[in-house]
């Protein structure tokens, strides 16, 4: 059964607000939690006696003294992990393995979620769209039992006190028969910032894993399903197993000490795996993107990539006879980028478990998605929107089994479809393009009047990926028949993959050239939505989606990937600014940060261009009327960086090659 992770229509909570905002509210509450207690369980109905309450259907009793410890971690019952792998009633950090909210959202969304059993609440009105939003953001910032969870007072209509850092609960490890866990040490973010770091620590897990989950050399273990689990402060975590010749007492790496327990601070030897009890040896935090000029210099050629996330937890589940393996010990490098806008300071810790792979899943391996080629290529002007668009080629015979996005807050829609879309003639001619007619943004045509079209490709002899059939195919299809020019010049000359190009098979690649190509549905094409960057689309495919070998053109294997960035355009509030926009914390060197100059007005006349070669010259440009004083220019151009006030473009998934 395929559960599409799409949650379209929900308001988004903003990760900016630190608690209930001056408001008139119903009640106030101590935590998200009991708020959620009352204001869903009890409210809805679902403590009455013959629901959740003394009769406890389907074994949850949901009252108020016992509710938190009946869900958290707890193995939903009354459907199998046949129906969804992994389902629990709520699993911390992960709303589409949690069945408290996929019955919730069956009912309130029945078009976007299905479950396999039945949605709830039975028999009663449905939960509203702010209901269901504030139980999705409390799962997703890793159901708390205590404190408040940023929005939801504001959802419910509720008072809650300020946010403070929420600790999400430990990921349990793995039976050691089963699989095994790594922890990644504690970090602190002061209150009030934003950082990004990097640090390494050592891992040990070789001991007592089965011969048959370990590779023909005996030093990686094979896995077939990883979860990985944060404190959600995290904006995203990478994790890298370093491969290098570095020594792990090499100054590159920072001094190692130990990262919580009650021997915070002091100095430790990374393979020292018992000297820090409870708490774990790691290196220095430093800043540092994506580890540049952190470690040694062959980081960045031999690392090793382990289960990353960009939420507070992430789970992927391999289809059968696909793992993936990775070292028994080791050194990792930990890359995490955190925002922490409450009044105190705030740790970050991580879990990953992965489950073996028995022997007949161990046949393909598992192939990561990370398109970050155009990852800054946006340049949206004060109080407009626009589109890019860019093509991602699969290996032949891949099979996808997940897809992903990654923006920031202004980036608004990501979409992917199946099929190499371009603009069909005029000025942009073969660029990367979305094939569906824009009606909620007013942004720049990217085919400037010309179609954006993806052609069906012919079946056979399209040599150059254009999707047609030429003389220039046709030539090079004859000649590799003749045997003049070897067949890696035109796979897809060989329809039948025997090895040569018959005559039979020119036949066919002259017809299609006939032909011509034919123009395909769009709508029908398209694969994914995300509309949330906060909270990213993952959508699974099960089975794989196929895409063709080499007797067939690239074009076929290809996906077009395209996000909107809105920079004002249909809230100008949200136009990104100069004055509030944070510094990068790694000064020039980094993307992003305040703009070297506002173009944009935000007050006295919002949304016009400013003017003049001084600060004060552009504000008195703004204003609504000679001398009226009040106008300001603070509004900035949207361009990538490494800050969430800037952007970024990057298409994420998962697939296996099958030869």
């Amino acid at each position: 059964m395929q559960i599409p992770s799409r949650f379209l229509l929900l308001p988004v909570v903003t990760l900016l607000s630190t608690g209930a905002a001056a408001q008139e509210c119903e009640k106030s509450f101590d935590s998200t939690y009991e708020l959620i207690q009352e204001a869903i369980f009890e409210n809805k109905g679902c403590t009455a006696q013959a629901c959740h309450g003394a009769d406890a259907a389907g074994g949850l009793d949901l009252s108020a003294d016992v509710s938190y410890d009946n869900l958290i971690e707890q193995a939903a019952t009354t459907v199998t992990t046949n129906d969804i792998p992994g389902i629990k009633r709520v699993v911390p950090g992960q709303k589409d393995q949690s069945l408290l909210f996929l019955n919730l959202a069956a009912g309130t969304l029945p078009d976007q979620w299905q479950v396999p059993l039945r949605s709830m609440p039975l028999g009663l009105d449905p939960l509203t769209t702010d209901e269901l939003e504030a139980v999705r953001s409390w799962i997703e910032q890793g159901a708390p039992r205590e404190g408040t969870v940023p929005g939801t007072g504001e959802l419910l209509n509720a008072c809650l006190p300020p946010a403070k850092p929420l600790p999400i609960v430990p990921l349990p490890a793995p039976d050691p028969e089963v699989g095994r866990q790594i922890r990644m040490p504690k970090w602190t973010l002061p209150a009030g910032s934003e950082d990004e770091v990097c640090f390494a620590s050592y891992f040990d897990i070789s001991e007592g894993i089965p011969e048959r989950f370990l590779s023909e050399d005996g030093e990686r273990f094979r896995f077939k399903r990883s979860q990985i689990r944060q404190d959600p402060l995290s904006h995203h975590l990478i994790v890298t197993y370093y491969n290098g010749t570095a020594a792990f007492d090499d100054p590159s790496w920072g001094a190692f000490k130990c990262r919580g327990g009650d021997k915070e601070g002091q100095a430790c030897a990374p393979t020292d795996l018992e000297f820090c009890g409870e708490g774990l040896c790691g290196s220095e935090p430093r800043r540092s993107i994506a580890c540049i000029a952190f470690g040694p210099p062959d980081l960045r050629t031999r690392g090793i990539g382990f289960p990353g996330t960009q939420e507070a937890s992430f789970e992927q589940n391999y289809p059968p006879g696909v793992y993936n393996e990775l070292p028994t010990k080791g050194l990792l490098v930990w890359n995490s980028h955190a925002f922490n806008l409450t009044d105190e300071d705030g740790g970050l810790q991580a879990w990953t478990n992965f489950d073996f792979a028995e022997p007949e899943d161990q046949k393909f391996r598992v192939s990561g998605i990370f398109n970050n080629s155009q990852i800054f290529g946006m340049n949206t002007p004060p109080f407009e929107a626009e589109e890019l668009c860019n093509h991602h080629v699969f290996p032949p015979d891949t099979r996808l089994f997940e897809l992903n996005s990654h923006n920031h807050q202004r980036g608004k829609r990501f979409r992917t479809f199946q099929g190499r879309y371009v603009c069909d003639g005029g000025a942009n001619a073969g660029a990367a393009c979305s094939p569906i007619e824009e009606t909620s943004f007013e942004i720049p045509d990217l085919c400037a009047g010309a179609p954006c079209v993806r052609m069906i490709p012919p079946e056979m002899g399209d040599c150059n990926g254009d999707g047609r059939v030429g003389i220039s195919d046709l030539t090079t299809c004859v000649n590799i028949s003749l045997g003049t020019v070897p067949l890696r010049r035109c796979q897809t000359g060989d329809a039948n993959e025997d090895g040569k190009v018959t005559v039979n098979e020119l036949v066919r690649a002259v017809n299609a050239a006939l032909d011509g190509p034919t123009i395909d549905d769009a709508e029908a094409e398209l694969l994914y939505t995300n509309l949330v960057y906060n909270d990213p689309t993952v959508v699974r495919y099960n089975p794989p989606r196929e895409y063709p070998g080499l007797s067939r053109s690239a074009a076929e294997r290809t996906l077009t990937y395209c996000s909107v960035y809105d920079n004002g355009y249909t809230d100008p509030d949200e136009v990104k600014k100069k004055s509030t926009s944070p510094p990068t914390p790694f000064g020039a060197l980094a993307p992003g940060g305040p703009c070297p100059e506002a173009s944009g007005c935000t007050e006295g006349q919002v949304g016009a261009d400013c003017s003049g070669d001084t600060a004060a010259a552009r504000d008195t440009s703004c204003d609504t009327s000679p001398g009226a004083g009040d106008g300001v220019c603070d509004a900035c151009v949207l361009r990538g960086g490494v800050t969430t006030e800037d952007e970024m473009y990057i298409l994420m998934g998962a697939f296996y090659v099958e030869r």
